[in-house]
């Protein structure tokens, strides 16, 4: 019985410590670029980069309501056709830097306690080391999500932590 209380105690404290996250993708039609490597719109790719906010935010404001708005998305590089056959490829040049717009707004219960407007930039994706693999193909908006999430929410992250 006693571990039963203390499996119990633990789901609570996890449940807590979870923080509620919801992403929006506002008028993805217009996005600078959400194409793959077919040269084709690809809406898929909002799908991952929406699960890797969702990660971020968890990770970085435990027990606290995010919400995210999206506004544009520009990826790494640029799709052009290549080859006799024309395929369509992402090249990926020093001046085609991935970006993301969005607004975000933190709230702890009913208190908004951070928000604000953002632009997501890496001017020197190609250099450094990322924690992901070459064969992710957005590794380096990872990268630049995460870089954003450790600068902005730096102090939140202890503040944040439940009581």
């Amino acid at each position: 019985m006693k571990h039963c209380w203390i499996t119990l105690g633990v789901l609570a404290f996890v449940a807590t410590a979870h923080a509620d996250v919801q992403v929006n993708f506002v008028k993805p039609e217009s996005f600078i670029d959400i194409k793959d490597n077919n040269g084709f719109r690809n809406t898929a790719v909002l799908k991952d980069i929406e699960a890797h906010l969702v990660a971020q935010a968890q990770k970085h404001l435990p027990g606290r309501t995010v919400l995210i708005n999206v506004t544009d998305v520009d990826l790494a590089g640029q799709v052009e056709p290549f080859g006799r056959s024309a395929d369509w490829v992402r090249v990926m040049r020093t001046i085609t830097l991935p970006s993301i717009t969005l607004d975000y707004e933190v709230r702890d219960g009913d208190k908004v306690v951070q928000q604000g407007k953002a632009t997501l930039r890496d001017m020197n994706y190609q250099d450094g080391f990322s924690n992901y693999f070459s064969n992710d193909t957005l590794r380096y908006e990872k990268r630049m999500i995460d870089r954003w999430f450790d600068t902005e929410f730096r102090a939140s992250t202890a503040a944040a932590a439940p009581r």
